[in-house]
């Protein structure tokens, strides 16, 4: 098990980890995918014989996932708790009358045993993100105790975000294998965010012990920005850990 995290929404975690499942299974990896909850549903554009319903809504992040994954997979399967309100997920099922099942946030993942040489998990929003009434992203990945990944927008306010993530994730005993620095904007000279150029810099300063990755905007490889190793050296040390965690979770 691999589990994705950001250090807000709208960083990128569902791109980041359907570039790795796509890694993965270039590595001969048989990969699954699962996000615990989902919220946010989204419509095609209405038309008369097409009107806004439930029915004919989507989630786009799950249908990525779905999309990445190299076996053939449910969206049922990849989320089993989806809202239709754009809100943290406890809030969304409160707004339907429903509530989020704290237990199968984590018990969801049986449906992949014995399926999978292992699955990418991703988280919603941040660490303190609430799942359910009871439950926070940081309390379902202590309850995994899996590698973690922290996706990163690369944005103004990076460094303060990202190091607060991380460091949490640390001081709780996370084996935190590396941050991933998404660009969330397209290159752009109108683009006035003179921070994108320097976060890598920045981060690798004050984060020096991780590993540093950069995702281009919409790429499809993430690249090492430590010269003494190497991206390709990276997912493999990256997908043994989440394998092996996946073996004994599954024992």
């Amino acid at each position: 098990m691999l589990f994705i995290t950001g250090t807000d929404t709208g960083v990128g975690k569902t791109h980041v980890a359907a570039v790795l499942l796509q890694q993965f299974q270039l590595l001969g990896l048989n990969a699954a995918a699962y996000k615990p909850v989902c919220s946010g549903i989204e419509f095609p554009t209405p038309t008369p014989s097409t009107p806004q319903h439930p029915a004919t809504g989507f989630w786009s992040d799950l249908q990525r996932l779905q999309q990445a994954c190299s076996l053939p997979a449910r969206i049922e399967e990849i989320c089993p708790q989806r809202f239709l309100a754009p809100l943290a997920p406890d809030a969304a099922a409160r707004s339907e009358g429903r509530e989020v099942d704290d237990q199968l946030l984590s018990d969801g993942l049986q449906v992949w045993r014995n399926r999978c040489d292992l699955v990418v998990i991703e988280g919603a929003g941040g660490l303190y993100c609430p799942l359910s009434a009871r439950s926070t992203v940081f309390d379902l990945v202590q309850r995994l105790s899996c590698p973690v990944v922290v996706v990163a927008g690369n944005r103004l306010g990076v460094i303060s975000h990202t190091r607060m993530t991380v460091e949490l994730l640390q001081r709780s005993g996370c084996d935190v294998v590396g941050v991933v620095l998404n660009d969330i904007a397209p290159p752009d000279t109108s683009n006035t965010d003179l921070s994108r150029s320097s976060n890598a810099r920045q981060l690798h300063t004050w984060l020096p012990a991780l590993p540093l990755l950069q995702c281009s905007w919409n790429g499809t490889c993430l690249n090492l920005l430590q010269p003494e190793s190497s991206a390709a050296d990276w997912l493999q040390q990256t997908a043994e850990k989440a394998v092996q965690r996946w073996l004994e979770w599954t024992a």
